[in-house]
């Protein structure tokens, strides 16, 4: 495994990253982490934000393209839906991470179909992938090239390697 983004420029990123969220947002919005990979960045992310002095109500939403191969199916399945009203809320989608966009894409229009106000997207890594002009990410973490897997801090092999505390590729 080489590591891409240690554990303190990962810790350090997310503090900008909530600063940046916090600029943006307004206080009263939805934060919604897409299960499974999202859910080491989001903890921090949410707690980072609640350090300085935002604290927004979460709700998890979890999608499945990958099915535990390393690349996606092209098909996204909703296993999880929101619980908490969306219908005139501000909704931040916080994912792991951006590739084709499709989960991402699904996400976005699901909320919005759903009558949220707006519809941002929060990622820990962009990578530099192909995906359609009508998805990206407002908040952005990192960086990383098309052809890096990546695990750790939340993202998985399989269902393994989530725990590690870096970013990293395989």
């Amino acid at each position: 495994m080489r590591i891409l983004f240690s554990e303190d420029e990962v810790r350090a990123r997310i503090v900008s990253l909530a600063r940046e969220i916090a600029d943006a947002l307004p206080a009263d919005f939805l934060m919604a982490p897409v299960l499974t990979g999202a859910f080491v960045f989001a903890a921090d992310l949410v707690r980072e934000l609640h350090r300085i002095g935002v604290d927004p109500a979460v709700d998890f939403v979890q999608l499945s393209s990958y099915g535990g191969a390393r690349a996606s199916s092209g098909v996204v399945k909703l296993l999880k839906d929101f619980s908490a009203p969306i219908e005139g809320r501000p909704v931040l989608i916080v994912d792991d991470v951006l590739d084709s966009g499709r989960s991402l894409h699904f996400a976005r229009r699901m909320v919005l179909d759903r009558g949220a106000s707006e519809a941002k997207v929060c990622v820990l890594v962009r990578k530099a992938t192909g995906r359609s002009d009508d998805i990206d990410a407002e908040f952005v973490g990192f960086e990383a090239g098309a052809d890096d897997f990546l695990v750790g801090y939340g993202m998985d092999d399989g269902g393994r390697r989530r725990g590690v505390p870096f970013i990293g590729a395989l």
